[in-house]
């Protein structure tokens, strides 16, 4: 067993940052279906609400149908006269859901409509990797007024105020297969993009580029670098003045990645990747000064880039299912909210590109908050970060890690990172959120965790309450692996499996300040994540 000590201090208070109120996914058609809708109406109940939702392929032309990395909602099409001709039914749908359900629409501004796109002749429109809808625009100008007719609509249907706190991104991973055009070229797309947008919603936050992770594909830094330049200081394609409006950056960041191979070797993520990856990304904006107090927003921040990849695929994607994934994620946060580049800009938002997948079996790999309805353990993370007040306190740990001092990912010998945020909220209760990780998924064991709370009030005496999330508890997936993986569970075992996929929460114990101090002592096993309420009596 290995030790750590955490010390907290409930006099330095700072605000805290939810960076962790986003999540995204490919398929925007499932948002209104049965369970889409219902997991989003559980990130809408969190406590901290409320949350962002990215999706792509809103702009795409298509029957509306869901499949695997594709969506559609048929929004742009031309009568026999080469007029455009808008129908608005299908995005209508999906933004109404999130307005429903309590979220807010980050909007992802994408892909090209079949009648604007310049793929070439014979290209399948709809191929989700090699696609027409990934080409720019025959006519920049039309493309223009579809941005000014949606924001229009937009503003008509949802009000000026409520569109005006929405994020409106461009495209998404320009940098690879996903545009098939230039970096001239998206940059020129981004300026008739914010002209037609701007036009009619004057406040909206207008961002980009959202490359790929930095640090493991330098072609990615380039891009970005090269788009924050024309922004900076580049000729405006539509007004022809010097640089473009931009009023967040945003670029993803992946711990790993894997490929279809049905025996793939063991192959786990890193928080020196992940955290690696930001950094690269954060120091490029951090040579703009232009720049300098813009948002930053990684709009997908993942343990690997490939969500619609299953166990039959690729073994290794099984930790997505387990306790790892919640650790993983819950590591994530404690890392990189204190991540700042050399300028000081900051990461505001990490957006995890998660969801569900309809009518799929049970537990089946895929990079989701949950199956078939049921909750996964990494869920439960987001519910106890929502807990959290809304003040921070200072939180140090001996055994927290600095990932980006590391030449890679966790050897077999080191004991977990122990890592965490405290906050207090208005009621003077504390809560202490903590991560136990450790890259190597097989690497097991436990470490006594002693919390030290100092300058609190003199003979105070506080309930404490604990939840946790590891194998056998808060974790749906233990329990089905108990059960012998049930692909058609009775009702009685889906019961069973939506109570064991529930934050639980059990009272602790009570301790009373000595001095203006209390320690309080709790044993994590390595993949596990926990919060610690201590409730004024």
């Amino acid at each position: 067993m290995s030790q750590a000590q955490i010390t907290i201090h409930a006099d330095r208070r700072t605000p805290l940052r939810r960076i962790w109120r986003y999540v995204g996914y490919d398929e925007p058609n499932y948002t209104y279906m049965h369970d889409g809708r219902e997991l989003l109406a559980k990130l809408g109940r969190m406590s901290d609400a409320p949350y962002y939702i990215r999706c792509h392929f809103i702009l795409c032309t298509g029957d509306g149908a869901p499949s695997l990395k594709w969506g559609s909602t048929n929004v742009y099409t031309e009568d026999e006269h080469g007029e455009p001709v808008y129908d608005w039914t299908l995005i209508d749908r999906i933004l109404d859901t999130y307005m429903e359900v309590g979220c807010i629409p980050f909007v992802e501004i994408g892909f090209m409509p079949e009648a604007l796109t310049t793929a070439p002749v014979g290209t399948p429109y709809s191929d989700p990797r090699h696609g027409g809808w990934r080409f720019p625009p025959k006519d920049y100008g039309r493309w223009m007024e579809l941005m000014h007719a949606l924001g229009k609509h937009c503003v008509a249907r949802y009000g000026l105020g409520e569109v005006s706190k929405w994020y409106w991104e461009l495209w998404n991973e320009p940098d690879i297969f996903y545009w098939a055009g230039s970096t001239a070229e998206y940059c020129r797309l981004y300026d008739y993009t914010v002209a037609g947008l701007t036009a009619a919603i004057p406040l909206a936050k207008v961002g980009g580029p959202s490359t790929t992770s930095g640090m493991s594909r330098p072609e990615s830094y380039g891009f970005l670098r090269d788009f924050l330049e024309h922004c900076a200081r580049g000729t405006n394609a539509v007004t022809g003045q010097r640089g473009t409006r931009l009023d967040y950056i945003s670029f993803h960041a992946k711990g790993g990645g894997y490929r279809a191979n049905a025996e793939a070797v063991k192959q786990t993520p890193t928080m020196h990747t992940v955290v690696g990856n930001v950094a690269v990304s954060l120091n490029v904006a951090a040579d703009f000064p232009e720049f300098a107090g813009r948002e930053v927003m990684i709009t997908e921040c993942d343990p690997d880039g490939w969500a619609a990849g299953t166990v039959r695929d690729n073994a290794n994607l099984f930790y997505r299912n387990s306790e790892y994934y919640a650790s993983y994620v819950a590591c994530t946060v404690n890392k990189l909210i204190d991540l700042r580049a050399t300028n000081n800009l900051r990461i505001d938002g990490m957006l995890t590109w998660a969801f569900e997948f309809e009518g799929r079996d049970y537990f089946e790999g895929f990079r989701t908050l949950s199956t078939n309805g049921i909750d996964k353990a990494v869920l439960n993370v987001f519910r106890m970060l929502a807990k959290l007040g809304g003040a921070r306190l200072q939180l140090e740990s001996d055994a927290a890690r600095d990932p980006l001092a590391q030449g890679g990912g966790d050897s077999e010998d080191v004991p977990p990172d122990i890592a965490g945020i405290a906050a207090i909220n208005e009621s003077e209760a504390i809560q202490v959120f903590l991560s136990s990780h450790h890259d190597d998924w097989d690497v097991k064991g436990t470490t006594e965790v002693s919390v030290r709370l100092t300058s609190l009030p003199v003979d105070q005496s506080y309930g404490v309450a604990y939840s946790l999330v590891a194998e056998g508890h808060s974790n749906a997936y233990s329990a089905w692996l108990q059960m012998g993986q049930p692909q058609s569970p009775t009702e009685v075992q889906l019961q069973e499996l939506k109570r064991a996929g529930k934050l639980k929460t059990e009272r602790l114990s009570t301790v009373q300040s000595v001095n203006g101090e209390c320690e309080v002592k709790v044993t994590l096993p390595v993949h596990s994540v926990c919060l610690l309420q201590f409730t004024p009596a």
